[in-house]
């Protein structure tokens, strides 16, 4: 065969290849967040990492967790359940992993704890904005806790020496720690955090009745080694295997930092039996971030973003039907190198979102 020939036919396939690829990347960040109602509660509760008080028995349990990348992705192999309360001062959090063998050796403060099994809260109490807040803790109760001004992917920094001031914790074992030869139940560990330390700019985030916020839960579990009576992460072929991720609302790739895929806690007074409806918010949210998805996908193929809406991929599907109530308008540089674009409701008349090629997000 004709070497030019060879080498053209060689580049259809790795570009159509790819171009595959990239689609299944996007249609698998399409699926519709979780939403779970916050029940306030009166009651004073005791943090000890047990929900013996009697406003948790009134409280929704989660127990449906996922594959990070959700879909068909192998199902967790150990439970966990998760409910929330609140007040006017604090955000309960309280959750609950089953699994057969409880270990952990990270005891200091804000060192990395998924480097063990643990547990993690993700929060967004500002949907206008682009930080949000991490927490995570190990059956020793080490916490590590930190606040992102934005994405990893957008060249955010984790600010790792804040700390949620005032956080109270604490873990309960059903079972031993740190014991080879016995078979465990669960570990439960419960948060009060407070929602006045939840802030970085402007004001404290104080919920109201109906306020939504963004959240996610993730559960890292390793497989481990005993050797000489210790836990350590399981190896073969002298690398540690990978860990699983199991979160409530999936996220559709293996990266818990994309706040706008996590799930949606509405804050309520009274018991309900459906769940939330997603804000009002969520439909030009989702516009503006399929918009974006998709001008990443066109500038890997083509070196440059699209100066019109309807040159992406997946135009008709997933861009065109919610136009019929948004105006998008694109800003694009001169070497289409970079680009903005706000959206305004049809309807109001009113810009709802402005996002650009950086990942710069805002809600009006």
């Amino acid at each position: 065969m004709n070497k030019s020939i060879f080498s053209l036919l060689f580049l259809c396939c790795f570009y159509n290849s790819y171009a595959q690829n990239a689609i299944q990347d996007f249609l698998a960040l399409q699926s519709i967040p979780k939403t779970y109602a916050v029940l306030k509660t009166t009651e004073s509760l005791t943090i000890d990492g047990k929900d013996d008080e009697k406003s948790w028995t009134k409280a929704k349990t989660i127990n449906n967790f996922e594959d990070i990348q959700g879909g068909d992705f192998k199902k967790p192999s150990y439970k966990t359940e998760v409910k929330m309360l609140w007040d006017s001062t604090y955000l309960y959090v309280y959750a609950k992993l089953y699994e057969p063998h409880i270990w952990g050796d990270i005891d200091q403060h804000d060192e990395i704890i998924y480097l063990n099994n643990d547990f993690e809260i993700f929060l967004k109490p500002n949907l206008q904005q682009a930080e949000y807040y991490e927490i995570e803790v190990n059956p020793l109760n080490t916490i590590f806790d930190l606040m992102l001004p934005k994405p990893y992917r957008f060249g955010g920094q984790a600010i790792t020496h804040w700390d949620v001031k005032n956080l109270k914790s604490a873990v309960h074992i059903h079972g031993s720690l740190n014991n080879p030869h016995d078979i465990d139940s669960f570990w439960s560990v419960e948060f009060a955090i407070p929602h006045q330390s939840l802030y970085a700019f402007g004001n404290s985030p104080m919920p109201k009745k109906d306020d939504y916020w963004l959240c996610n839960f993730s559960r890292v579990q390793w497989q481990h080694d005993i050797n000489n009576n210790r836990y350590s992460r399981k190896k073969e072929n002298n690398k540690i295997l990978p860990e699983d991720n199991w979160v409530w609302s999936p996220i559709g790739l293996i990266n818990m930092h994309y706040p706008e895929r996590w799930g949606y806690l509405q804050f309520v007074e009274q018991s309900q039996e459906q769940e939330p409806a997603l804000p009002d918010s969520y439909a030009v949210t989702k516009l503006a971030w399929n918009i974006h998805y998709l001008q990443q996908l066109f500038k890997k193929e083509n070196r440059r973003y699209s100066d019109q809406l309807t040159t992406l991929s997946l135009y008709n599907q997933y861009l065109l039907p919610a136009l019929k109530d948004f105006q998008v308008t694109l800003d694009i540089n001169k070497d289409k190198q970079s680009y903005s674009m706000k959206i305004m409701d049809k309807h109001s008349k009113k810009i709802q979102v402005s996002l650009d090629s950086r990942g710069n997000f805002d809600l009006y």
